[in-house]
């Protein structure tokens, strides 16, 4: 029996045990696969590996091709150019129907012999058609070729002009787009080249401003001045030109919105990715760092669109990040510390494996979110498209992925350090080639499920074919109103898939720009279709992804709106025009009127406050590198300041700050003037006492004399318990504005101290403390020792931490400490937060606080920063609000998976090691990789003794086994979302995470106006070890609490979204009442207004 003629008979007898042989009805995907058969695109770019060029020999080998959409002979079809390395490119009428026509041969674009890599059509010459413009390699290991500038003839013919119009480079081109950087009416253009030479992982980045001829071009179009053909501006326009570049994206837009397009590049490697901000004079300035936290390390495609429809252009880089945790384990990951530490000496910016989405926030500057939205992860992802691919009026992300032969393979790079040095180079070639692993995967499909939330849909989808997929483009191919989708592959015919969203229901509107002179096409210009429920935005240019070009024309998803107000067009040329009386569901072709001047929206507003000046900076040097001693410590304890405490120190009805400073940095007093400026009070007391870091303070009159007293908290995980400079203090104050420090006021408390919390525990009429300490140094994991200190009644305090808790009582790693009457009883509970631990509650009984347990804070355990308590639904029931790590972070936890976190000697050294295991897909594995495991714990490389045999743990008992793993109690984390755990009747909690907007960074202080019922949320930390990276997307928010929940209210200040804001304080003038965020390393910042 054929194996054919088996699974039919045995299919059958299935079918009527189960089913009694009823058919399923399988569900219409929203993409169908068309054939070749079908379609007449016949295209398949085969690659062959050879002795003489390989991946070993070129590394970009397995890069692909491009595939470009442009309807060359204006008949109202979307043709297709595709590129090939060792085939000819080829070129496809459409015909309609989805039938298509090769006339690549009658076309006069036919070439052997070159290694084609980007395409994209536009019009350079002004005459209404599109001409093509390809990308090559040229003059390496025996390929031969050129940049090739095909000029349309209007009889379905092109002309190869690339010589006579000087664009025929010759080198390692990667891709190109054509924009009007100058505004002046023709299409220059950008081409992005690569280096062919092995990147230098220590090259300093000062070297980016050394040209070489195979670097970056910016070609300057001569048309408007009546001339034909480009000269080369790349210096004097302030464009990089250097070996240091290794571009595989460039993406075109007005990312800040000032009317001129600006420029996007991802470059591969050690390299920064670029980002030109145009000048509006013919230069750019490369302002990367000053404006995104961090980006891809390894980038590759790109695309740039308004993702969130915020109306602000979003940028999507690609990496190589793998979903697979087998894979993923056995894969170049990041940059070990060290390594990282010499990229940043030598100015480079930080980078991650990984892909990211950078979210505008429309004030200059970007947030990093890739995280949060769950799009980070894609394997050797290539081509990004951001479009709406069903219509419903969000934009998705379809990404391309797969390589052939993986060269970041960590067992593959092992051998290859470690080769027999007799081995002939051949051989050598031949063995390496051959142990390189093939990653063959379906291309991911990012649906947007809005508020800035993805799903994976590629299977849902119909896109979930195994490939070895490169460039992709999307294009109406049937004028149906929705996008199709295109997609180069290596080795495999190209997908041509049908899009099939007219079967949802949704509306759209399809949008064709005309304009006179020599940019007829328009490409630059900026389209927002306005509608009654929102707008929607998008730049018109046919350079996207990797290697590959979209059409001229731009389709609206409009999901189930029926009506458009108007079509507003920013023409190329910065005038503007507003379109009215369009219908839905049609294509609508407008042409260039005159318009009137744009005025870019949504600039920032002056937010500023004249009475606030604050002359004032914190200086965090960051010299200790925690993981030279502790290797796998996941964050920085070393910057959790500044201190800060607020209040009227001298009588004058002002309020005054206390900022404590850094390490080395003396804190100060800021006396408040009467015009509202501050004035500040040097102290001896705080410069004698400069080494220690300042944490946290608090004011209070701990001695009864009327007066205010300063208690001072130090930390900075830099010096060991019960050293000098790690002491708490407490100043007294003579109500003056003057402090003296009473050195024998407390007990030598020689931890790193977290939080405070002051409340008159036994009742005396006298102020106690609660002192929090957030970890041991040198020992993460382990239990600080953490303080009741009670007070004699003169403002001298004694610990009675074991008389209140009793003998023993492990705290754990304490964040956040408060005192609040949860209960209602009258007495005031303790509440902590941390670390590893739930919101625990003790119960003041009058001479010890007992630890009670209430239902819903279980599993609470996250890393909360920060705790408030108070009644915020107004139900009389005190509510507890928790700032915790955020959703924006490699780490995901859930009552179903949680993280789990080990601390014990695993390797008998004396030294507890910290282990963190976190769920990837259904596997719990480690977070660390085998060699910084390996570096911590020297047994694991003799237990597993390759990244293959250490790919395939997928539990905890796998890494060290059974008898050891078994006899452990790991503490779990269960929720990193920050929120309010709502009080219910009986005395339960109930979770309610904040808005995602609050979920985008870690929160470290938050401020409740129950007048007004808004909470104002800061936060952010760049302390995380590199593989988890740094996390400073929303450095402030504010909050309304309404009858609906929640509320984003929209704050117009100057803080940088970067900046990493710890504390957050209340002033209050003469004249009014306002809010100041206190950063970590940098100054003191203006948030907002107070209502009272």
């Amino acid at each position: 029996m054929t194996i054919t003629k088996f699974w039919r008979f045995t299919g059958c007898i299935l079918a009527i045990t189960l089913l009694s042989c009823k058919k399923e009805e399988k569900k219409e995907k929203l993409f169908e696969l068309l054939s070749a058969q079908e379609t007449g695109i016949d295209f398949q770019n085969n690659l062959t590996s050879s002795p003489e060029i390989n991946i070993l020999e070129y590394l970009y080998f397995y890069n692909g091709g491009g595939v470009a959409a442009g309807d060359i002979n204006n008949d109202g079809l979307v043709d297709l150019v595709f590129t090939g390395n060792q085939v000819p490119n080829r070129l496809f009428l459409n015909k309609g129907n989805f039938q298509f026509e090769d006339i690549t041969e009658s076309s006069g674009i036919y070439e052997e012999g070159s290694w084609s890599n980007g395409a994209t059509f536009a019009d350079i010459n002004g005459d209404g058609l599109l001409d093509l413009y390809i990308s090559q390699v040229g003059d390496y290991k025996g390929i031969q070729g050129k940049n090739k500038l095909y000029i349309n003839q209007g009889d379905l013919t092109f002309i190869e002009l690339g010589e006579q119009y000087g664009v025929d480079f010759k080198g390692f081109g990667t891709h190109a787009v054509f924009f009007d950087y100058d505004r002046d009416g023709d299409l220059d253009l950008y081409l992005l080249n690569h280096g062919v030479k092995s990147p230098e992982v220590f090259a300093k980045s000062e070297n980016r401003v050394i040209a070489d001829e195979g670097g970056d071009k910016l070609l300057k179009n001569l048309a408007s001045e009546g001339q034909r053909g480009f000269i080369d501006v790349t210096e004097e326009a302030g464009i990089y030109s250097s070996v240091l570049g290794f571009g595989l994206g460039v993406s075109i837009e007005d990312f800040n919105q000032d009317g001129w397009l600006d420029i996007y590049v991802s470059n591969d490697f050690t390299e920064n990715d670029y980002l030109y901000i145009n000048q509006q004079d013919g230069t750019f300035l490369e302002s990367l760092q000053s404006i995104i936290s961090n980006t891809s390390r390894y980038s590759m495609g790109n695309d740039a669109a308004d993702i969130d429809g915020d109306g602000y252009p979003d940028i999507f880089t690609t990496d190589m990040l793998p979903e697979d945790p087998e894979i993923w384990m056995k894969s170049v990951g990041e940059d070990k510390a060290e390594v990282y530490s010499i990229k940043k000496q030598f100015n480079y910016g930080d980078q991650y494996v990984r892909n990211h989405l950078q979210l505008n926030t429309g004030k200059g500057e970007f947030s990093e979110v890739a995280l949060y939205a769950e799009v980070f992860a894609s394997v050797w992802s290539w081509s990004p498209l951001i479009f709406d691919m069903d219509n419903d009026g969000l934009m998705d992300i379809h990404v391309t992925n797969g390589i052939v032969k993986r060269p970041n393979d960590l067992d593959f790079i092992q051998y290859s350090q470690e080769a027999d040095p007799n081995l002939k180079m051949d051989e050598l070639r031949k063995r390496q080639i051959e142990m390189l692993p093939s990653v063959q995967l379906p291309n991911y499909t990012f649906h947007n499920q809005g508020n800035l939330k993805f799903k994976a849909k590629a299977k849902e989808f119909g896109l979930d074919q195994a490939s070895y997929s490169n460039g992709s483009t999307y294009a109406d191919l049937d004028n149906d109103g929705d996008l199709d989708l295109i997609v180069n592959n290596l080795n495999q015919p190209a997908f041509i898939y049908r899009n099939k969203s007219e079967s949802l229901g949704h509306n759209y509107v399809s949008v064709e720009l005309k304009s006179a002179g020599n940019n007829p096409f328009a490409i630059g210009a900026e389209v927002k279709v306005i509608t009654p429920e929102k707008k929607y935005r998008q730049l018109l240019s046919t350079s996207r992804g990797f290697q590959s070009g979209t059409s001229t024309n731009l389709i609206f998803g409009l999901g189930k709106v029926d009506k458009i107000d108007a079509i507003q067009v920013r023409w190329p040329d910065g005038t503007f025009e507003q379109f009215e009386g369009l219908s839905i569901n049609q294509k609508h072709l407008l042409i260039k009127g005159g318009g009137k001047e744009f005025i870019p929206e949504g600039r920032i507003s002056e937010a500023a406050n004249s009475d606030f000046s604050i002359s004032w900076y914190h200086q965090e040097k960051n010299e200790l590198d925690e993981t030279k001693r502790e290797y796998l410590i996941p964050r920085s304890f070393a910057a959790e300041g500044p201190a800060s405490a607020s209040a009227d120190i001298n009588g004058d009805g002002l309020t005054d700050i206390f900022l404590g400073g850094a390490k080395d940095q003396a804190g100060a007093f800021f006396l408040q003037k009467e015009d509202g400026g501050f004035e500040p009070i040097e102290s001896k007391s705080f410069s004698q006492l400069a080494k220690a870091e300042d944490v946290v303070a608090a004011f209070e009159d701990f001695n009864g004399d009327g007066y205010l007293d300063l208690y001072v908290g130090s930390g900075g995980n830099e010096y060991e318990a019960d050293n000098l400079f790690l002491f708490d203090r407490i100043l007294y104050g003579n109500g003056k504005g003057n402090f003296a420090f009473f050195p024998n006021a407390l007990p030598p408390i020689g931890q790193n101290t977290s939080s405070l919390a002051i409340h008159d525990v036994n009742g005396d009429g006298f102020p106690d403390i609660f002192v929090g300490a957030s970890v041991l140094t040198g020992d993460y994991g382990a239990s600080p020792y953490s303080y009741l200190l009670i007070n004699n009644g003169r403002g001298q305090f004694r610990d009675q931490t074991q008389e209140w808790f009793g003998a023993g009582k492990d705290l754990g790693m304490i964040q956040d400490a408060t005192w609040s009457d949860l209960d209602g009883d009258g007495a005031k509970e303790l509440i902590l937060s941390g670390d590893w631990q739930a919101i625990r509650v003790f119960k003041n009984k009058g001479n010890k606080l007992d630890e009670i347990f209430s239902g819903g804070l279980e599993k609470s355990t996250g890393w909360v920063n920060e705790i408030m308590v108070e009644d915020i639904n107004g139900d009389g029931l005190k509510d507890i609000l928790v700032g915790n790590l955020g959703l924006n972070s490699k780490l995901k936890a859930s009552h179903e998976k949680p993280v789990v976190f080990y601390h014990h000697d695993f390797d008998g050294n004396g030294q507890a090691d910290p282990l963190i295991f976190h769920y990837m897909g259904e596997k719990l594995v480690p977070f660390a990789t085998r060699d910084d495991l390996i570096k911590q714990i020297p047994g694991v490389k003799r237990m597993h003794s390759s990244y293959q045999e250490y790919a395939k743990i997928s539990k905890p008992e796998d890494l060290f086994g059974k008898d050891i793993i078994g006899k452990l109690s790991p503490k779990y984390a269960y929720e990193f979302r920050s929120g309010v755990y709502f009080q219910k009747e009986d005395g339960t909690f109930e979770f309610e995470a904040f808005p995602w907007q609050a979920q985008l960074s870690p929160i470290k202080d938050m401020k409740w106006n129950a007048a007004t019922q808004t909470l104002w949320i800061v936060g952010n930390d760049s302390g995380f070890r590199v593989d988890l990276g740094k996390n400073t997307s929303s450095s402030n928010l504010k909050l309304q609490w309404t009858k609906e929940g929640w509320k984003v209210i929209k704050e117009e200040n100057k803080v940088p979204s970067q900046a990493e804001l710890r504390r957050i304080e209340q002033i209050k003038s003469l004249s009014n009442s306002y809010i100041i965020g206190i950063s970590n390393n940098g100054p003191v910042y203006f948030l907002g207004n107070s209502e009272n």
